[in-house]
């Protein structure tokens, strides 16, 4: 029997609860890179071409370098994280802090260099949540095109939907098929119904995991009491799965990016299942209910998770749970493909 998101719920409900920032519009609309859109569109790439894609998240800045192959496809280079967590001010002061500034410097310095040396022809960046919201996101944007010449663009919830779907109909069959699309960041939850290989509908949603985080701080919760956190929010994500499903089932959900990739592994690790790339939703409640028996400190000792991973794991497996749950379906697929990857095919 499913464990429902409400029975998981603890039992204090202390509505004391600070006005949170759950806007979700582009606060800036800023030029996409002369470097990526600029005259090429899709499959005028040559072979051997370098191309390259920056994910300013919520949690981290992620880059990945690709080569255009002879097939067509995009070889991986090389992919960088940078533990950059800008939602942690954003969603608690609305606006971005000097020290997480100089840090994004740093890692924009740090990713020009990689950049250069593997004479990388197009660049694409793009920022989501965080940036989104922040009141000086404008300024930071003009700081990075200064210091390194990368331009950022703050893409809207829309966009970024449109973009993760790229990534996943590049690597799953999604043909003849009905499903769910859900891309959990640190600051929202895209969620995506696809029909084939169109998209009929896409909404973002202000549930990502390090706002989930900063709403438990400013309330004094601890993780335990992050169903009800997640409860609280929720509907307006039934509403919209309500109103796409119209009583049709269906037939899987995929979950993309860091979040499903570690529970992927996670599955193999922990329940001794020989794939990464799929589950049950009886497996993710087995999954959740043993990270949430463990300590965000014992997460890191014992199952290696890098420290920005093993705090967020949790609320990105109970709001997983909670969409699956309102579909419903009980088969999750994991691509291994994320923002980034679709960044990256926009380049082609």
């Amino acid at each position: 029997m499913r464990a429902s998101l409400r029975s998981m719920s603890d039992p204090s409900k202390n509505q004391n609860e600070k006005d949170k920032r759950t806007g979700d519009a582009a606060r800036t609309a800023v030029s996409p890179l002369s470097s990526s859109r600029g005259g090429s569109s899709k499959g005028e790439s040559p072979v051997g071409t370098r191309l390259a894609a920056i994910d300013v998240g919520s949690n981290a800045i992620r880059l990945v370098i690709g080569e255009v192959e002879a097939s067509g496809e995009i070889r991986i280079l090389k992919k960088v994280r940078e533990g950059v967590r800008l939602g942690k001010d954003t969603f608690s002061e609305g606006t971005i802090s000097k020290k997480s500034i100089e840090r994004t410097l740093e890692t924009f310095e740090k990713f020009k260099n990689l950049i250069e040396d593997q004479n990388v022809k197009h660049v694409r960046a793009v920022a989501t949540s965080a940036m989104r919201e922040a009141s000086n996101s404008k300024a930071i944007v003009l700081e990075v095109a200064k210091l390194t010449g990368l331009k950022i663009e703050v893409i809207d919830g829309l966009e970024e939907g449109k973009l993760i779907f790229s990534a996943v109909a590049g690597r799953v069959d999604l043909s003849e098929s009905r499903s769910v699309l859900i891309d959990i960041g640190g600051g929202s939850v895209e969620i995506t119904m696809a029909e084939g290989h169109t998209i009929k509908a896409t909404q973002s949603f202000p549930l990502g995991t390090v706002r989930l985080l900063e709403a438990l701080q400013s309330r004094g919760l601890k993780e335990k009491h992050l169903p009800t956190i997640i409860e609280e929010h929720f509907r307006p994500v039934r509403t919209f799965l309500k109103d796409q499903l119209k009583g049709r089932p269906v037939d899987f959900a995929i979950g993309t990016g860091g979040n499903f990739e570690c529970l992927g592994k996670l599955r193999v690790a922990l329940l001794s299942k020989t794939s990464i790339y799929s589950m049950t939703f009886e497996e993710l409640t087995e999954l959740t209910e043993h990270l949430a028996g463990m300590t965000v400190k014992e997460r890191i000792q014992f199952l290696r998770l890098k420290n920005d991973r093993a705090d967020v794991v949790v609320p990105a497996a109970l709001v997983t749970l909670a969409i699956m749950e309102s579909v419903p379906t009980d088969t999750l697929n994991v691509p291994f493909v994320g923002l980034r990857d679709g960044i990256l095919s926009s380049l082609m």
